[in-house]
């Protein structure tokens, strides 16, 4: 059984003309979900296909009040508030992208853990000290 608020770091990004409104209005709607929350910078990084728009990148960690399945569905649900179409990824342009990479010391997408996009903010987070208080 897990114990409630539980430790979670999400991925946020989006390579649109608004690109900054959306992720800072990302990072504002999780953020309030979430307590004792940290968040990286925002960053510019190239789209991993090497040809669509750059995107703008941040990192959330905090403590979750609910289990990782009701926060992807918070995530998602946001996504689609936001404007986000299942084929964004298709036509090179993503409106917002928010992504729960770990949660509870889980790595739950490895392939975004791995990412420059993700590592950026996440090291930024470890330098810090955002992790300590686990």
């Amino acid at each position: 059984m897990m114990d409630y608020p539980t430790p979670c770091t999400i991925g946020v990004g989006s390579n649109t003309a608004d690109r900054e409104e959306r992720v800072n209005r990302a990072i504002e709607h999780v953020t309030h979900l979430l307590s004792k929350s940290s968040v990286s910078s925002v960053y510019e990084s190239d789209a991993i296909n090497g040809k669509d728009a750059p995107y703008l990148n941040a990192v959330i960690h905090g403590l979750s009040p609910v289990n990782s399945t009701a926060l992807v569905k918070f995530l998602k649900e946001w996504e689609i508030e936001e404007g986000r179409q299942q084929d964004d990824v298709a036509h090179g342009q993503v409106s917002i992208d928010l992504d729960l990479v770990i949660f509870d010391s889980r790595i739950l997408r490895p392939k975004d853990f791995e990412r420059h996009y993700f590592n950026i903010g996440y090291r930024e987070l470890l330098a810090n000290g955002s992790f300590q208080d686990e």
